[in-house]
Parts: C-alpha cells; sequence; structure tokens
C-alpha cells in the first residue's frame, strides 16, 4: 500500500521513515521494519538486514517477535470468551487453573492478571526463558516442562504483596495463565485458539507462535543480541510458557491489519473480531504502571499500556524478547497508528521509538513529546566539569540512568555525592531534584547558554563551557 493512501501529509510521513532509518544507524541494528496505518490502509518499510551473513534485505512482510505487544492479543481472545458467555473477568482464576490457589489474600481474578494488578511480583519465569536463548542464563531454574511451570509459579504464591492501593507487578506468568485458561475454557491449544478466531478473520495468514511454521516461512529476521559490543546470532524462546505473554512471530504490516481493527472498534473488512464496547473495554486503565517525566501517568489496560499524548489518548505497548523488540500503538482520536519491530536490545527501545514516530506524523517534536527523547538529548549537555568563581568548589556532573550524578571528591571542603532526579528538562533551563546528606530536599538548577552551562547547587554558582 503507498504511504499517499495514509490521512497524513506525506512530508510528514518522510520524516519518520527518515527518523526510523538514523535511529537504525545510530544504534547499529541489523534489521527493522515500520508500518504506518490508519483505520483503512496502512504502508510499510524496511531498514537493513533480515540476514546480515548474506545480507538479505528486511522487507516490510518480514517475520519478527513482537514479544509482549502479544498480551493485548491476549486480552482480546478473553474478552471474546467473556462475550460468548464462556467466563467473566471478574472470575476467581483459580476456578480454571490451579496454580495461584493458595495465594494469600483474596482470590486472584482473570482482571487482576490482565492489568498486573493481583499483587503477584514477577517470578522470573520469562526472564529465565529468554536468557536461555541468548546463552546469558545462569540461574538454572527448571523450566522444561508444563509441570516446571506449574511448580515454579506455585513455589511463589508467598511472595503476593497485599494491602497496596494500586498495586502494579509486571507479571508475565500471569498472562500464562490466562493462555491456559483460554485452552481451558475453549478446550483448544492458546495458538491455535489465537490463530483461528483472531489471526484468521483478520488475514494474519503468516503470524505464528510454532517454531516449524516461523522457520519454514521464507522471509524471517534472524534473531541476534548484543554482547560486549558485537552483535551475535541467537535464538527465539519458542517455550510455550511465552506464547501467551510474548511469543507471538509477526510482520508490520499483518499487525498494522491488528491495529486497524482496533481503531475500527472490533472489525475489519467486515469482519468482527469483538463488539466495540468490548474493545473500549480493553483499553480502558485499571492500574497505574509508572509516572513519566512531566507528570503523565502510563497506566495499564488489558494488555495495553495508555496515557495521554500530543492532547490525544495514546494506547499501546512495547515487547522485548531479548533478540527482537517491538511496539505498537494508535492514537485513538486521530485514528494513527504505528508498529516498529526491530533485532537486538537498541540502548532507545522501539517503545521510544514508536511515539516519537507518532509525534512526527502529529507534526511534533519528538524531543518535548517523549521523555526518553528529552533525556537523551539534554542531560548530554548538563555533563562535564563544573567550577564556582576562581575555582574554589570543583564539581563533577556525570550521567545516572535517567538523572544525573554529582560529585565533589575534596574531603577538605565536606564532599559529597548527589544523585539528582529531572523535574523539568527545558531547553534552556532545566530542574532537579535531590536529597543531601542532611535530610534537605534540595532543588538544583542548570541554565544553558550558547558558550556555557551555569548549575545553582545551594549556596554555589559554578560554570562550564559548552563545548
Amino acid at each position: 500500500m503507498d504511504a499517499s493512501d495514509i490521512d497524513v501529509d506525506g512530508r510528514r510521513v518522510s520524516a519518520a521513515e527518515r527518523f526510523v532509518s538514523e535511529w537504525v544507524g545510530e544504534h547499529r541494528i541489523p534489521g527493522a521494519t515500520l508500518a504506518v496505518f490508519d483505520a483503512d490502509h496502512a504502508a510499510g518499510f524496511a531498514f537493513g538486514a533480515r540476514d546480515l551473513r548474506e545480507n538479505t534485505p528486511a522487507t516490510p512482510d518480514t517475520l519478527i517477535g513482537i514479544g509482549s505487544c502479544t498480551k493485548s492479543f491476549t486480552g482480546v481472545a478473553i474478552l471474546q470468551l467473556a462475550e460468548a458467555g464462556d467466563l467473566a473477568v471478574t472470575d476467581d482464576v483459580s476456578a480454571y487453573v490451579p496454580h495461584l490457589r493458595d495465594a494469600s489474600g483474596p482470590p486472584v481474578t482473570i482482571r487482576e492478571l490482565l492489568t498486573h494488578s493481583s499483587g503477584m511480583p514477577s517470578d522470573g519465569m520469562a526472564t529465565a526463558l529468554i536468557g536461555r536463548a541468548m546463552d546469558v542464563d545462569d540461574t538454572e531454574v527448571p523450566l522444561s516442562s508444563d509441570e516446571d511451570f506449574a511448580r515454579h509459579v506455585g513455589g511463589s504464591v508467598d511472595e503476593r504483596v497485599l494491602g497496596l492501593d494500586d498495586p502494579f507487578f509486571y507479571y508475565n506468568s500471569g498472562f500464562t495463565l490466562l493462555g491456559e485458561v483460554v485452552e481451558a475454557v475453549s478446550g483448544r491449544a492458546y495458538a491455535e485458539y489465537v490463530r483461528e478466531e483472531i489471526q484468521e478473520p483478520l488475514g494474519m495468514e503468516r503470524s505464528t507462535f510454532r517454531r516449524e511454521r516461523f522457520e519454514s516461512d521464507g522471509d524471517t529476521m534472524t534473531p541476534y543480541y548484543r554482547r560486549e559490543g558485537s552483535i551475535e546470532e541467537g535464538r527465539f524462546p519458542f517455550d510455550r510458557p511465552i506464547h501467551a505473554p510474548g511469543g507471538l512471530l509477526s510482520s508490520v504490516m499483518e499487525l498494522s491489519r491488528y491495529g486497524r481493527m482496533q481503531l475500527n472498534d472490533g472489525s475489519f473488512r467486515g469482519e468482527r473480531i469483538l463488539p466495540a464496547d468490548r474493545i473500549e473495554e480493553s483499553r480502558t486503565p485499571v492500574s497505574t504502571r509508572e509516572r513519566l517525566l512531566g507528570g503523565t501517568e502510563q497506566r495499564y489496560a488489558y494488555g495495553w499500556m495508555v496515557r495521554e499524548f500530543l492532547g490525544d489518548t495514546l494506547v499501546g505497548h512495547g515487547g522485548g524478547i531479548g533478540v527482537y523488540n517491538a511496539y505498537l500503538g494508535y492514537l485513538k482520536n486521530r485514528g494513527l497508528g504505528v508498529a516498529l519491530l526491530c533485532t537486538t536490545g537498541p540502548r532507545t527501545h522501539p517503545m521510544h521509538a514508536g511515539p516519537a514516530v507518532l509525534a512526527l506524523l502529529a507534526d511534533e517534536d519528538p524531543i518535548e513529546a517523549v521523555p526518553h527523547y528529552a533525556l537523551e538529548e539534554r542531560l548530554p549537555v548538563l555533563t562535564g566539569t563544573y567550577e564556582s568563581y576562581r575555582g574554589v568548589q570543583s564539581l563533577e556532573v556525570t550521567r545516572l540512568g535517567g538523572g544525573l550524578r554529582v560529585v565533589d571528591e575534596d574531603d577538605g571542603l565536606g564532599g559529597m555525592e548527589l544523585a539528582l532526579v529531572p523535574e523539568d528538562l527545558g531547553a534552556g533551563v532545566s530542574t532537579f531534584r535531590t536529597v543531601d546528606a542532611g535530610g534537605n530536599d534540595v532543588t538544583v538548577r542548570f541554565e544553558v547558554g550558547d558558550d556555557s552551562v551555569d548549575m545553582y547547587l545551594q549556596r554555589w554558582r559554578l560554570h562550564r563551557p559548552r563545548t
């Protein structure tokens, strides 16, 4: 499909394409694919190689693992069964699968597993299986059979956290259990159910959970991971416990069909996947996942992250499965979406690059719209060595995660080490908060000029040349 069919100015689509090409080059990503879609049309783009050894070019139809973007498919499957009257999301999950029967507190419900709000913290299942596929797992957790998985989850029930007003623990095993609920209620394997009830009606004919189908396909992305700065060929974790939380392999063009179904309130080319009210239920937030820089809450619905973005509602999800990384999301009111897939684990994950693409399509600046890009653009400008008047005080400012670290190693002047958390990252003025050794809540201010950067910390005004 030609990009001119998308209801977006062609200049913006070209800007998004250039942006992704630069992202691929900057982060040394072997291959990536992008689809831009509205309710009626989709356009696909490919970057780099799907196999480095042969330098075979990627295509918009190349199959790549989508990781946790799979979770909303599991949510759709559960809601289809709820719509048929076969279950209710308020049901105790133990009515269908026994793994959490001995968990303390009130019964764990299907809805709580859909929204990571059961109080069950991560048990590391997905981390262990992905680590094995990348040859970096040293935990030796037994997870080779259904019985192993049942023992692993059942043994963790005492870890449940109770009494929190808004509990959120990202719990991959909860989605594995939801997949087992689908199997128990439908009488079909989870992968078979999703293929027959979601993929086939949408024409997602090549998307698969199955190793044999993926390996026999003629257009697949070789999985790679990064180790000690080099790219190494890896393996995809086809393990059954991974299926429902993150095991689908798809292409951006087939994912765009799923996204267009979402934008069309549950239907696609005459096929009704879910009623409109159920689609709305699936993207209505229940729990709070995190608070972003600037104060925006990232909330969680049924396998979707939901937040305010560009005066709209962004419904999306990222996926990371070691050798592949992904993002699928759409602006609810504008009716515009993106799917972005790649190999390896780039520093800027598709879950940040994808919303940046949406910002460009909306003619907005990604640096202003996406907190990750504000951090990447503005924190490096603030790092370096600062000195006060006549060099009496000297402080070293370095990057520390999403913030800064300030160190004064001169014990003669008291010495200090502070972690600065950003409050506001303006183009000219940035403010941070910290707590000093005396328990004082301190505001630290940076002013960026044409030739220098000034830092204000308690009694000190310090400077450094801007390079």
